[in-house]
């Protein structure tokens, strides 16, 4: 299924800020799959569970698209790159990631003339297969992607939703997959095959709260809090005290709560409301929200 020589894999170490698993690990991977061993990540509505698989074969939906792209030089042995992505419909976080990749892939093997590896020249090529934008079909999707004849590394695709469960895949696989599109900061803990781009959420949640703090800080130091309270932006009381937070959404991110609250004292409780909800619906919700004080909505 793969080529035997690493070099390949050392020339993506620089893609992956040197922190590729071990060479080790790589060895086993071919082994592995020399023996015709599988494991498939099945993603149920409530459940993940795993099964063992002589075929190395994962079940799609009939017709599932899988889309290939790469400028092979004929003298040049290449590096494949495949992982899921969304073909199947507009879904334009997916579209937006794979067009990058295709004007990466083709600055380098048409400028560049591949990527110089040692004394050797390699050229890179793309495969994505269709993840249907859901997570019943994406671990599938991810296991026929990597499994793809001569795929060297996985590539993840759009929202850390679809990419936690590809992530379970690649490790399953014992494939190094790189995301540029997921930034859960589960995703990454306890599976070395997965590296990201992308700073972790909690860490960008963070610096938002502690911008919104200074802001209102800021506010009310460029104030004199003696003058008339009809002068001031925020009242009698000042912004940074006026803060008042709630978290609205088809779910919650309850392990931020104690961050939220160093930053913003006492919290009101999270508001779950459909991703599909209609604006007559949501405004009952936000006039409630407002006549409670709330001046943070995430």
């Amino acid at each position: 299924r793969m080529s035997k020589d690493l070099e390949p894999f050392s020339a993506m170490c620089c893609c992956c800020s040197q922190r590729l698993a071990s060479v080790a690990s790589i060895v086993l991977l071919l082994c592995v799959h020399a023996q015709g061993i599988c494991t498939n990540v099945v993603v149920n509505r409530s459940s993940v569970t795993y099964v063992p698989d002589d075929t190395c074969q994962a079940t799609l939906p009939e017709g599932t698209w899988i889309s290939h792209h790469g400028c092979q030089v004929s003298h040049l042995e290449a590096i494949t790159i495949a992982g899921p992505s969304t073909l199947s419909s507009l879904y334009v976080g997916a579209r937006d990631l794979r067009q990058a990749s295709i004007l990466f892939v083709d600055w380098l093997n048409r400028k560049r003339g591949g990527l110089v590896v040692g004394s050797r020249r390699l050229s890179m090529n793309l495969a994505w297969v269709d993840d249907g934008e859901s997570k019943l079909q994406v671990a599938n999707a991810t296991a026929q992607a990597l499994r793809l004849d001569n795929v060297h590394f996985g590539v993840a695709g759009y929202s850390s939703r679809l990419t936690s469960y590809a992530a379970l895949q690649a490790k399953a696989d014992q494939m190094v997959m790189i995301s540029a599109g997921a930034s859960r900061d589960s995703i990454y803990h306890d599976n070395s095959y997965m590296f990201g781009f992308l700073p972790g959420v909690d860490d960008k949640k963070k610096d938002f709260y502690r911008s919104i703090v200074s802001i209102a800080t800021h506010v009310d130091d460029a104030w004199d809090l003696s003058s008339s309270p009809d002068e001031r932006p925020c009242g009698r009381m000042g912004c940074r005290s006026t803060l008042r937070f709630a978290e609205i959404g088809s779910s919650c991110r309850d392990h931020l709560n104690e961050v939220r609250t160093q930053y913003f004292g006492e919290i009101h409780p999270c508001v779950k409301v459909s991703s599909k909800a209609s604006d007559r619906e949501l405004r009952p919700i936000l006039r409630r929200l407002q006549a409670n004080n709330i001046t943070i909505l995430e």
